[in-house]
């Protein structure tokens, strides 16, 4: 479980508070969407939980405060994943990626057969095994994508953190990336940020909507929906849809 009790985030020399008295609980089995309109702070909520920023208040997970949590323990906790930003990183095989994600959990100093075993089968499992050779800086956006949750899912931890993996998708790739986290959210919690409306109710079991750095909802998708929260986090007005058991919201322009 994961649990934060008054979180707050301030970008001290841009003087912004990020986040302020933020209260919220993940439980095990679930698919958690954080979602809000830009500069809402979803970003800023997922690295305070993975212990990448630091915070005032408290995140533990299992019970672990993560401020105080040497990097080692934490990365076999938590997988955390956005964008690969490192230039040097986009000339690495996306096996090369794959093993190298796994580096804060290796037993020794260098990568064993179990690491390649599992490298391996985390690549068939996502069926991506064709771009093993590949470099990451040939990959298409979707592919890259795809490959960003296999380095979150190769550490095999059971809480995975993901940084708008839905991003600079197409539709046919979005619907791809929500199916594969759906997937193997079977067994891990699975908490991801977006902005897309659509993506995080047809993904998420449960919703957190931010706006402004405050926690305006948690909890159940249908909930989110029906009970006017898109329309407060997001300032548009929503029409919505009835022709399936979870209603459609349709912007109104």
């Amino acid at each position: 479980m994961i649990r934060v009790e008054k979180l707050k985030v301030v970008y001290e020399k841009a003087n912004i508070m990020a986040l302020r008295d933020i209260m919220l609980d993940i439980h095990e089995n679930m698919i958690l969407g954080i979602l809000g309109p830009n500069g809402a702070g979803k970003t800023t909520l997922l690295k305070s939980i993975a212990g990448i920023l630091p915070y005032q208040g408290y995140v533990y997970v299992d019970g672990i405060e993560v401020s105080k949590a040497p990097l080692r323990v934490l990365s076999r906790l938590i997988s955390y994943m956005g964008d690969v930003v490192v230039p040097e990183a986009l000339s690495l095989t996306v096996f090369e990626a794959l093993l190298t994600a796994r580096y804060h959990i290796l037993r020794k100093f260098f990568e064993t057969r179990q690491d390649i075993e599992i490298v391996d089968e985390t690549l068939k499992k996502l069926g991506i095994s064709h771009l093993k050779n590949r470099r990451l800086s040939q990959l298409s956006s979707g592919e890259l994508r795809i490959v960003i949750i296999a380095m979150a899912l190769v550490k095999n931890t059971k809480y995975i953190l993901l940084d708008e993996p839905d991003a600079h998708l197409d539709l046919k790739n979005k619907i791809m990336v929500s199916r594969l986290i759906k997937q193997f959210s079977r067994d891990k919690v699975v908490v991801f940020t977006t902005h897309d409306v659509y993506f995080a109710i047809n993904t998420s079991t449960h919703i957190a909507l931010l706006k402004n750095g405050k926690l305006i909802y948690v909890g159940d998708v249908k909930d989110v929906i029906e009970k006017n929260y898109l329309e407060k986090a997001f300032d548009v007005k929503f029409k919505l849809l009835r022709d399936r058991e979870l209603p459609v919201p349709v912007p109104v322009y």
